[in-house]
């Protein structure tokens, strides 16, 4: 493709590029990583959070970059004369999701893609969506936390939302494999770092906003800030002719949301583009909601009311846990705005029978093991749901694991202990990904946070533990594959036992070295040394 036809967009303001050199040439490929590049790309060099890429430009050049896309005018000036097209922009992140779009000729509008954010639930709600869309003959693509999924080939997840340029070329991908939807998650560091800007969504659901990734926006403003975007900025300018915003009625920050895009969709709307707002929740102001909720430890039951009213879908799901319910209605609404038929949604749903490291249920071939699951809980809100609801479904007692990531947002980390604490019967603290941080210090942060519950000490190689002295045990045991063993020791028939933090992933990162380990294997090979 040509460059001209690269740089080529509508909103000449987003783009604003100015090109000295021939911008007649052709382009194979842009990247935004120096170490991608090959003869004929454009290099994409931009300001990162950590690194800016402009110092790499020489790099680019000597492996044989065509142009060189910068917001950088000094570094423009230096370049130009040589034999390298150079193109000055005004923001060079906008300019590189501009360009890749371009490139792939703008699959996203040739397909439906909808976009799920927000702090939790997005990695259920979106395997839900994609069920159901499933169930009704949509050949449908799934982007997010655990992998990506375009047809046959599932790639391992490098990122939730992944780079602009790589998402563009998946989505080009399911253009030509037939795939007519795509679902995806979409997270605040993508929207912040504008990686899907320029894509066109057909939906938008916004799940709950509660603390998470503080480390990286600063303030829960900021965070607010990051997801907001992706409805009134990426969704009101969507190229698709009717789009719907999905959102979470019964969440404070949904509720703000929902009046700030009423307030931007009526300035915006034209007769070339519709928003259709459609709330959820357990309101009753709510355009979709439900009622007669039923849960156990085997799942939930829940009718759910369609703004008609004239249609009541019955639910059954394997899923448990309020927090599922909201994950429903939101695939539920999605569904409906889309026109999917009800039995469609009632089949997709019932016929999930679970989302890996998602309240995941260990299959032990053990009739003495405990109930025992893996959760990929990493903030205090997301451990004190799923805590609170195995306390409610469960009938012994409750057995809480867990750490907290270093280098990561440290105000979570009492709050996680305190959490645990409160509700668990026996609380083991670990390591998780502790990254530069000394674990130890990570989880003298996480003990701060407990009061009301007594430390005891323990032997890790005999795995004894004393649980007299309260209702509630603490325990530290830095190394996480023997704080499971442990956990798993003084466990009994009833118990249900809580490994959280880690979920899907299959490694740990200690320093700058990235280890093998799975809490799932770990399980798996207790019970098999116990044979």
């Amino acid at each position: 493709m040509k460059l001209k036809h690269i740089l080529s967009y509508k909103d000449d303001s987003d783009l604003n590029a100015v090109v000295y050199g021939s911008s007649d040439i052709d382009i194979v490929g842009i990247s935004n990583d120096s170490r991608n590049i090959r003869r004929g790309y454009i290099f994409a060099a931009r300001k990162g959070v950590k690194v800016d890429s402009n110092i790499y430009i020489e790099e680019a050049i000597s492996k044989g970059a065509s142009a060189i896309l910068t917001d950088n005018g000094e570094t423009a000036k230096r370049l130009i004369g040589r034999n390298v097209a150079v193109v000055v922009v005004r923001d060079a992140l906008k300019a590189y999701a501009v360009a890749s779009k371009n490139f792939f000729n703008n699959p996203a509008d040739k397909i439906n893609v909808i976009g799920v954010t927000g702090t939790n639930g997005k990695t259920t709600t979106t395997f839900l969506i994609k069920s159901i869309l499933e169930d009704s003959g949509r050949r449908t693509g799934l982007i997010g936390t655990i992998d990506y999924r375009i047809g046959c080939d599932i790639a391992y997840s490098k990122n939730t939302t992944p780079d602009v340029y790589e998402l563009n070329e998946m989505l080009d991908d399911a253009v030509r494999s037939d795939i007519g939807y795509c679902v995806m998650e979409v997270s605040s560091h993508g929207l912040t770092q504008d990686r899907v800007y320029g894509i066109s969504y057909d939906a938008a659901v916004f799940t709950n906003l509660t603390r998470d990734h503080l480390d990286y926006h600063g303030d829960m403003e900021k965070y607010y800030a990051a997801k907001k975007k992706f409805f009134l900025e990426i969704l009101l300018k969507s190229a698709k002719k009717q789009k719907f915003a999905l959102i979470n009625n019964d969440d404070t920050y949904g509720k703000r949301l929902i009046l700030e895009l009423k307030k931007e969709k009526d300035e915006f709307n034209d007769n070339k583009s519709k928003v259709t707002l459609i709330t959820y929740g357990l309101n009753k102001d709510s355009d979709i909601s439900a009622q007669n909720i039923v849960f156990s430890k085997d799942g939930l039951k829940l009718d759910i009311i369609l703004p008609d009213e004239k249609e009541i879908m019955g639910i059954s799901s394997k899923l448990i846990g309020s927090y599922n319910v909201y994950n429903i209605l939101a695939a539920a609404s999605v569904a409906y705005a889309l026109s999917i038929p009800g039995r469609h949604i009632a089949a997709g749903i019932q016929s999930l029978k679970s989302v890996p490291g998602r309240v995941e249920k260990v299959n032990i071939a053990n009739a003495e093991a405990p109930t025992i699951y893996i959760d990929y809980a990493h903030t205090d809100d997301a451990l004190a749901r799923v805590l609170s609801v195995l306390k409610c479904i469960n009938g012994g007692r409750l057995i809480s694991v867990f750490g907290c990531g270093g280098d990561r947002d440290k105000g979570k980390r009492p709050l996680m202990g305190k959490h645990s604490s409160n509700i668990a019967d026996i609380t083991i603290i670990t390591s998780d990904n502790p990254r530069s941080e000394d674990p130890l210090k990570i989880i003298k942060e996480i003990k701060s946070g407990i009061k009301n519950a007594v430390f005891v000490d323990i032997d890790v190689d005999k795995n004894t533990l004393q649980l007299e002295g309260g209702d509630h045990v603490c325990v530290i045991v830095e190394d996480r594959a023997k704080a499971i063993e442990l956990a798993l020791s003084v466990s009994r028939v009833g118990d249900a036992v809580l490994i959280a933090g880690k979920g899907h992933e299959d490694y740990m990162i200690i320093k700058n070295n990235k280890y093998h380990f799975s809490d799932k294997e770990e399980v798996l090979k207790y019970y098999e040394n116990r044979i």
